[in-house]
């Protein structure tokens, strides 16, 4: 939300006429342009969240398809006379990509709910919290009218010379009607900005409080949606590894890894000079 406030102008023209800006009104705006600041923040932060997971879902299934159509691994496969695998590498990277394929469905859907019960509730709170903001400028213009139409009142009594108790007795009955016409747009003007002011002042206390119970549901759907995405990572990658004839001890691998790369080296058309 902007750091528009309407409690900083005309602050002599409101004290002149007895309007008094209260400090609990002060306090729930600045309730509401933060609430409506951090929808907004939210909003923004789960639609990059939104791209990340997504990014990684299709940045996987990218890098199968290229190892799918890779020269190397397919004479590899044609070469391979023995391997500590018991299924050739374009099996196990079909494996993966099947695995990739679940998971990218997995990622739809964690998206797909985090869109319908934060996203979408997100920017539905921030639509009212416009309306609400509408409802503060409208309150606004309503005592700006009333200091334009008193301002009007007094240049008359400073005309005459008079104060504005004394209008009434006025002989001039031109002025007199004039004055009653001026006198009733004020009064009307002041009513229905008391009538706005009541009604924020009666309703912004409660939009706070109600808050809490409108975003916890969302965000309880939201973490239960998380745990399941993890859930469905962990058990699909397990899936993969236990289609692996491999012993998944990252140390052998690594001295495994380690010995090929020696073989490579010790060719002499790779020994350094």
């Amino acid at each position: 939300m902007s750091s528009w406030n309407p409690f900083t102008r005309n602050t002599n023209s409101r004290k002149s006429i007895g309007v008094i800006t209260t400090r609990d009104f002060d306090r729930e705006t600045r309730r509401l342009e933060s609430l409506e600041d951090n929808a907004k923040s939210l909003t923004r932060d789960l639609i990059k969240q939104d791209k990340s997971f997504d990014d990684f879902s299709r940045g996987q299934l990218k890098l199968l398809h290229d190892l799918s159509g890779s020269a190397f691994i397919n004479h590899y496969d044609q070469q391979q006379t023995s391997t500590t695998l018991s299924t050739n590498i374009s099996q196990l990277i079909n494996d993966w990509k099947i695995t990739a394929q679940h998971i990218s469905e997995q990622t739809n859907l964690l998206n797909e709910i985090t869109s319908k019960t934060i996203i979408d509730s997100s920017k539905r709170l921030t639509l009212a919290l416009a309306n609400v903001t509408n409802a503060i400028k409208k309150r606004e213009q309503s005592l700006n009218d009333y200091i334009k139409i008193q301002n009007k009142l007094d240049k008359i009594n400073e005309k005459f010379g008079t104060s504005t108790t004394s209008l009434t007795v006025m002989t001039n009955t031109t002025n007199n009607n004039k004055l009653e016409q001026i006198k009733k747009q004020l009064n009307d003007t002041k009513q229905q900005y008391e009538l706005k002011n009541q009604i924020l002042n009666n309703e912004l206390p409660i939009l706070h409080e109600q808050r809490a119970a409108f975003v916890y549901p969302c965000l309880e759907a939201f973490i239960e949606a998380q745990a399941h995405y993890c859930d469905q990572l962990e058990a699909a990658y397990r899936n993969l590894i236990g289609q692996m004839d491999v012993v998944t001890n990252s140390t052998a691998t690594l001295d495994e890894i380690n010995a090929k790369l020696a073989n490579i080296k010790s060719l002499s058309i790779v020994a350094s000079e």
